[in-house]
């Protein structure tokens, strides 16, 4: 009987935890919408009907009382006018994966240079193997620098 009761606790608390995440993203996603749609100066009836939709729904998007559907996020960024970068990052804030990976790394111009030469076929694979063994090195390093953090507490000095 105890094994059921603390089965089912565990279980009680992932679903606890699956709805405050779900929370979170939906706030994202709402203040990164109207964040945008601030900057844009437009109302949200305006964004409703340039998008195709109830004003209601707009509201409700950024309130975080719904969630979105992938079709609906690139209509809002359609309606937006966002470029790529801004409409792959609306896309990210509402959950879902970007058209194109490396927008996520406009801001991390070194991580995009390496990717491209990762995918550069001009580079000899050779070349592109000791790159990629190179990353697993630096992302295992970064593992046990978290890992060790996390176990004494202390922070690392840059």
């Amino acid at each position: 009987m105890r094994q059921q009761f603390s089965t089912r606790t565990r279980v009680e608390a992932r679903g606890i935890e699956m709805e405050e995440r779900l929370v979170i993203e939906r706030a994202v996603f709402g203040l990164k919408l109207k964040e945008y749609r601030e900057l844009r100066r437009v109302s949200q009836s305006k964004l409703a009907a340039r998008a195709g939709f109830d004003h209601s729904y707009v509201s409700r998007l950024e309130s975080g009382a719904r969630t979105p559907t992938r079709d609906a996020v690139a209509q809002l960024a359609d309606a937006l006018e966002l470029d790529g970068v801004h409409h792959d990052k609306l896309l990210v804030s509402a959950g879902y994966l970007p058209r194109e990976v490396s927008s996520l790394l406009a801001e991390e111009p070194e991580i995009t240079e390496v990717l491209n030469l990762l995918q550069n076929l001009d580079v000899p694979e050779p070349y592109r193997a000791s790159m990629r063994q190179v990353l697993r090195s630096l992302a295992d390093q970064a593992r046990l620098v978290l890992n060790d953090t996390t176990v004494t507490g202390a922070g690392v000095a840059a």
